[in-house]
């Protein structure tokens, strides 16, 4: 996991630094399996403090997020709390993805009838077919 961070309007804080850093790493943790890039931004703007994050990970989505509150520190939570909820819904978009339904027509070779029987030409396309349909392709 690899974190940036970036502070705008604002002096930089290596305790904000840990906070964000301990908070994003747990939820991550729970549902990314590849390598992550996280990019932080801490912006001050008079009585509003807003944290963004730039979400990039090995599995091929990305993601920004962003929450303005009076508190930094209450800014990060709201942060966290909704990079949670995106992770949560894209883990289920792959679970759900790979269902039982695709598997159907999945022919069953556990019998070993097959070695010595012959291929034509419709086999092969048959089970092209069933092979494609399976891996989505």
């Amino acid at each position: 996991m690899r974190f940036q961070f970036s502070f705008r309007h604002m002096e930089t804080s290596d305790s904000l630094k840990t906070y964000a850093e301990e908070k994003i790493h747990q939820e991550i943790q729970k549902f990314a399996s590849k390598p992550v890039d996280c990019h932080i931004t801490f912006t001050a703007d008079r009585h509003n403090h807003t944290a963004h994050i730039a979400f990039n990970a090995g599995d091929g989505f990305s993601f920004q997020v962003e929450h303005t509150c009076t508190d930094m520190y209450g800014s990060i939570d709201h942060m966290v709390t909704k990079v949670e909820t995106h992770l949560r819904k894209q883990k289920e978009k792959i679970k759900n993805h790979k269902g039982n339904s695709s598997r159907k027509n999945v022919i069953n070779f556990a019998d070993r009838s097959y070695e010595n029987a012959e291929i034509d030409a419709a086999d092969i396309l048959l089970y092209e077919a069933a092979r494609r349909k399976v891996s989505g392709s």
